[in-house]
Formats: structure tokens, C-alpha cells, sequence
């Protein structure tokens, strides 16, 4: 799964045939579900779940982007902060992007 290989075989799968990973086999694109979300929503939850990936270690952070990258191709929302902020950049290249956090300093983005 954190190469982004799908599968549609009805054989279980003990390693990704594309990169040999053999803790996160690909994910069987016989096995979708359909979801009604608002795009607000969606952008709740992949943010939030971005974030927790950061947490959890690379692994998911790679899990993450696959599944954020075909998430992408369904919406022309941004799903995350960063493609937030890329966006505000493209939009307005010549302004100064800057962020206060909570402990009071600024940093520039």
C-alpha cells in the first residue's frame, strides 16, 4: 500500500509484487466503498489524518499520500494544509505567508 500498487486479484497477497513490501500489501480494488461526504468533511478528515500520519512513522506517511493522491483525482478541493498553502502561493506568488503559533513566534512559510 505505500507504493500506491492496487490489486484486483482474487488470490491473497503476502507481499506488493510492485516493491516487495511484505507489511503493507496493496490494496484490492475489488474491495471499494462509496461515502457521501461534504467536501468540508473531507478536508476535516484527511487534515486530521495527514497529521496523525506524521505521528505514526513513515510508513504511514507514505500510506497516506497513496491514499491522498487518489483522493485527488476525485475533487479539485485542497485536502491538506500544505496543498492549502500552495495554493494561497500560486495565488498570490508576491505576498509574504506566515504563520503565529501558539508560543508566540512567527514563521514564514
Amino acid at each position: 500500500m505505500t507504493c500506491g500498487n492496487t490489486t484486483s486479484t482474487d488470490e491473497t497477497l503476502r507481499a506488493c509484487p510492485a516493491c516487495g513490501d511484505s507489511e503493507h500489501p496493496p490494496a484490492d480494488l475489488s474491495d471499494t466503498v462509496t461515502v457521501t461526504l461534504t467536501t468540508h468533511e473531507l478536508r476535516i478528515l484527511t487534515i486530521w489524518a495527514e497529521n496523525w500520519a506524521r505521528q505514526c512513522g513513515e510508513s504511514a506517511v507514505k500510506a497516506m499520500g497513496v491514499i491522498l493522491l487518489r483522493l485527488a483525482t476525485q475533487t479539485d478541493a485542497a485536502l491538506t494544509l500544505s496543498q492549502e498553502i500552495a495554493d494561497v502561493r500560486a495565488a498570490f506568488p508576491d505576498s509574504e505567508v506566515s504563520v503565529l503559533r501558539a508560543d508566540g513566534t512567527e514563521t514564514d512559510l
